[in-house]
């Protein structure tokens, strides 16, 4: 899977495009690595077991996802810092979860997908899907409503009941049955360890390769205005796991399309030159060729995303627009 699970089953690794087989799923399920709540929690998911191996791959899938970020939340906002970071902080992660809420939502009305096709005792490819984004659906409700239960004190943002979260978001009367409910469980006494610090990524602005005549140096490319902000975004490449620390391309699904996403989305921003100039020369004008070539050679190996950038420029620019209104990250490039 690529960065984030809950917008690559929607975008970038869609479920309807997965082909594997039942005996294939049964073998990826014996490979899962159980994660474990950092805390007890205030909900849980009252939801269909799951009978077949896809959909018990995408049911472990997701909700190891959800503990993750759970996780990660609790860990992000006790920590000891100023009301105003936190305050932030918790901002930050209101406006994620509100975008899957809303991601989920459009999905489900653009693909008119019958959620309540994954009660019924079929097995298709159709009813499959709606288990899948159904639970999807479900676990985005529960994330929003322990974030916003444990620590909303942090900030002025709307506060929401679980049947306000399928009004407001899904335009639709809550069941009578609600998904979401207030745990019942035990209580969860799980020692956190402390987490040492991992190598840190330090953007370098400017050439670390050696010079190759067919590409722009990066002074030549990289608006001049702008480096101090292109470094920070290439640590944001390192943080989602799309560059390593070595500055190599990660072949993970999905992430030659996000780089030619955050690629147009630069393009739009105006972060690269528009012309050169020279002493004796006309000036050259810098064209989408200038732009991925730069990407693929200082990525190396992997990384050169030109038919899907060309695309995105071109007859995908609707895809490229979703891909963006998707990712947070990408949809706050300025």
């Amino acid at each position: 899977m690529a960065k984030d699970l809950f917008i690559d089953l929607l975008y970038v690794e869609k479920v309807t495009d997965d082909k594997r087989t039942e005996n294939q799923f049964k073998e990826l399920l014996k490979g899962f690595k159980k994660q474990y709540l950092n805390t007890t929690p205030n909900y849980e998911i009252d939801f269909k077991k799951a009978y077949s191996n896809k959909r018990k791959y995408y049911f472990k899938l997701i909700e190891n996802d959800y503990i993750k970020k759970f996780n990660a939340i609790n860990d992000t906002l006790e920590a000891n810092s100023t009301p105003g970071h936190l305050s932030f902080l918790y901002d930050k992660e209101f406006n994620r979860i509100t975008n899957y809420l809303t991601q989920i939502s459009n999905y489900i009305s653009e693909n008119d997908l019958d959620e309540s096709l994954y009660l019924k005792p079929i097995n298709n490819d159709k009813s499959d899907e709606a288990y899948i984004i159904s639970f999807l659906k479900a676990t985005a409700m529960m994330l929003f409503m322990e974030l916003q239960d444990r620590f909303s004190d942090l900030s002025d943002t709307e506060i929401y009941t679980i049947e306000e979260l399928h009004e407001v978001f899904f335009n639709e009367e809550p069941p009578q049955e609600l998904i979401v409910k207030s745990y019942s469980g035990a209580e969860i006494k799980t020692v956190r360890k402390k987490v040492k610090q991992s190598s840190i990524f330090n953007a370098i602005q400017g050439d670390f390769r050696e010079e190759n005549n067919d590409v722009l140096s990066y002074n030549e490319l990289i608006n001049k205005i702008k480096q101090r902000e292109f470094a920070k975004l290439e640590e944001l490449l390192n943080e989602k796991g799309i560059i390593d620390d070595e500055y190599n391309f990660i072949k993970d699904r999905g992430n030659k399309i996000l780089l030619a996403a955050f690629m147009v989305k630069l393009t739009e921003t105006k972060y690269f030159t528009e012309r050169l100039f020279f002493d004796n020369k006309p000036p050259k004008k810098i064209v989408p060729k200038h732009i991925y070539k730069f990407f693929a050679y200082r990525y190396g190996p992997g990384s050169d995303a030109n038919k899907e950038y060309r695309r995105f420029l071109g007859t995908e620019k609707r895809a490229y627009q979703k891909l963006v209104d998707a990712n947070f990250w990408l949809d706050q490039i300025k």
